[in-house]
Order: structure tokens, then sequence, then C-alpha cells
């Protein structure tokens, strides 16, 4: 009973050690390409991260542990191995696909906040996401989103919304390059002094970045980045740059 018991437990370790391995990729992945700071928390990259991990950490060496036994015949082990490893890479491609599907692409200013954009936005509409090429090669890149500027033009805006329920930051057709309209997205500085008066953590952030950065609170610009799961304050130098960042309580999903 005891040699059974090293062994599925052998067994269980050696399925995890290769699962973090491969969770480790995808988290490089995640942190760099996908969902690079600050969307990683405020669109939803630690709820992906949290998904991928019950699925590749939690749920294929847990089924190791229940099936595996020592008594069992080599072609019985190999079926029972073949079926975890079917269930865990279809679960796994499916958690992967959704984290994939739901990452920002882009970040557009409208009215008085930048707005992320998912892919999945856009893919399922037909348009193809090199037409966000043209307004920057990293992703996700930062777009302006123009106010309508004739009846016609704002007529066609509000049929998006309500026929379509396409937001105004999800029209292409508003898109203008970001560093053309940087002096009418500062006018939307948020009272930063207000903000910090009432939230420690937030100061702490800002004061972190200050530091860092060497300027002074009243150098920089304070745009708010609004998303999914938390919104987040960026911090524009005079020379157009975002020199940091400082993060909102996460939004309430009940």
């Amino acid at each position: 009973m005891t040699l059974i018991i090293r062994n599925r437990y052998t067994a269980c370790l050696l399925h995890f050690l290769i699962s973090l391995f491969v969770f480790s990729t995808f988290v490089l992945i995640l942190l760099n390409f996908w969902y690079p700071q600050p969307f990683f928390t405020a669109s939803g990259g630690l709820q992906g991260l949290k998904l991928v991990a019950a699925i590749d950490l939690v749920l294929g060496p847990a089924l190791t542990l229940i099936v595996y036994n020592i008594n069992k015949s080599k072609k019985e082990l190999f079926t029972d191995f073949s079926i975890i490893a079917f269930i865990q890479i279809t679960a796994l491609c499916w958690g992967v696909f959704t984290v994939y599907n739901q990452r920002p692409v882009a970040a557009v200013f409208w009215e008085n906040g930048f707005y992320t954009v998912p892919a999945s936005a856009l893919e399922n509409r037909g348009i193809s996401l090199k037409k966000l090429d043209k307004y920057g090669s990293k992703k996700p890149v930062y777009i302006f989103a123009a106010q309508p500027q004739s009846d016609k033009d704002r007529e066609q805006m509000i049929n998006a919304i309500l026929e379509e329920h396409i937001p105004p930051y999800q029209q292409l057709d508003r898109f203008k390059p970001v560093e053309q309209h940087y002096n009418d997205i500062y006018k939307h500085s948020v009272d930063i002094l207000k903000i910090i008066s009432k939230n420690s953590d937030m100061k702490d952030e800002i004061d972190a970045v200050l530091t860092k950065s060497g300027t002074s609170l009243n150098d920089n610009h304070y745009i708010t980045l609004i998303s999914k799961y938390r919104n987040i304050i960026l911090i524009f130098n005079q020379n157009n740059q975002i020199i940091g960042t400082a993060s909102a309580p996460f939004k309430n999903k009940n």
C-alpha cells in the first residue's frame, strides 16, 4: 500500500512539474505580449492567469493522483494517461484561447478617458487587427476617437450605438493618431490631488513614479484608463510619454 501511495504521488508530482513548465511559458507570454501592465490587472490578465492555473496546475495533476494505480497494467495506465492528457489539453486550449481572445489590443480615448478594447470586440465584427497597425506596432496601441463633426456624422455614430451596440471608442471611423491630440486629451486630466487625498495606496504609487522619474506632481498629466476590472491613472510627462500608472481599487463584479 505504501508503494502504491508513493508512486501515485510521484506520478502526480511529475505531472505537476511538466504542467508548471507549460504554465510558466504561458505567464511569460501573457505578461509580455497579451496583457502588459497596467492591462494585466485592469483588463483581466490576472483572472485569465487564475483560469489557466486551475486547468493546468490543478486539473491534470489531480486526475493523475486519482487514477494512478501501480497494480494496473501498462496498457491500462497508458489509456488512463491518454484520457487525462486529452482532457487537460482540451481544457487548456479553451482557457488559453479565451484569455487570448479577450486581450486588450487598443486603449482608445473618448470624451474624458481611455477605454480598453479587447480583440474580440473587433474580430467578432470581422475587423482585422492589422487595421490598428497604422496607429502603432506595440499592442495595446493608444488611439484617439474624434467627436462627430457634423449632424450626419453624429447620426451615424448614434445609429452604431443603438442598432449595432458599438460604443464610439470601438468605431474605427472615429479613430485618429493619438500623437495629434494630446492637447485635447490633457484637457481631461483628473484632479489628482483630490484623488490621492482619499486613497493612500494610489498616493504611494504616484509618489514612487514621481521619485523614479524625477518629476513633481504638477509636472505631469493624469488621465483615466477605464477597463473591465479596475480603472487606472496613466501618468504622462511633458514629452507625452507614459512614465507610470496608479491603480484604482478593483471594481465590484457582483
